[in-house]
């Protein structure tokens, strides 16, 4: 299971986005974005959304979350 920042830097990834382009779009500091992608901090449940707005996915996507039935 990726970790949030793992699965926020791949879903980043995915979408072409650089961390500036991700920033700009979740009106986000760079620097958030990357301490977060590395694990060095981690974003609150507003920063989340935020993020999964600008890349268009949802929240599950996100945070690399599959529902299980």
């Amino acid at each position: 299971m990726l970790t949030i920042g793992e699965a926020m830097k791949k879903a980043r990834l995915e979408k072409g986005y650089s961390q500036n382009a991700l920033s700009f779009k979740a009106l986000i500091s760079v620097q958030n974005i990357a301490n977060w992608e590395a694990g060095r901090a981690y974003p609150n449940i507003i920063n989340l959304i935020s993020i999964a707005d600008a890349l268009n996915i949802s929240l599950d996507e996100l945070v690399g979350r599959t529902v299980r039935r």
